[in-house]
């Protein structure tokens, strides 16, 4: 009888213990990043061959809570790295051109930013500073940075670029 209660008691202690460690939602969504948060591309008007190709990129957050992203692997950053997928209708990969900076990990605390609730940031970049395109014809671009920034990676969208 003593060991049953024993080992109901130490039962006991385990679970409180374990339960004690777990951060509450709340506080997981508002100091880290969080994957609820989505990118989301949109391209405006005709573009032509020999001019830019501004890309809009937007991080919403659709949720209640203030919640932040790294700039990592965004276009907030610049072109440090390949975080967008471009094809064309062949399906063939546009090289990316730029910088592949290294990175500290976990990304530093200045890196970060916060979105407000039901909210979006915003950027704009021409795209072709950083992805070769050299012919008209359709693409599909695609952010791929999620798994570093913090993000869902959203939808791709399609633009038509003429000679």
């Amino acid at each position: 009888m003593k060991t049953r209660n024993l080992l109901a008691v130490c039962a006991g202690i385990l679970l409180l213990a374990t339960q004690c460690q777990q951060p509450n939602n709340h506080q997981q969504n508002t100091e880290a990043s969080d994957t609820t948060l989505v990118a989301e591309l949109r391209m405006d008007g005709e573009y032509r061959l020999d001019g830019p190709l501004v890309l809009h990129f937007a991080v919403y957050n659709p949720t209640i809570d203030t919640l932040r992203f790294t700039q990592y692997h965004t276009p907030f950053e610049g072109f440090l790295n390949n975080f967008l997928t471009i094809t064309n209708s062949e399906g063939q990969e546009m090289p990316y051109i730029g910088p592949m900076a290294k990175r500290v990990m976990p990304p530093v605390a200045e890196s970060y930013r916060k979105v407000p609730p039901m909210g979006r940031d915003t950027v704009s970049i021409d795209i072709r500073k950083g992805y070769r395109i050299e012919t008209s014809g359709t693409y599909t671009i695609r952010y791929n940075g999620g798994n570093v920034s913090g993000m869902a990676d959203g939808e791709a969208i399609q633009v038509v670029v003429t000679e």
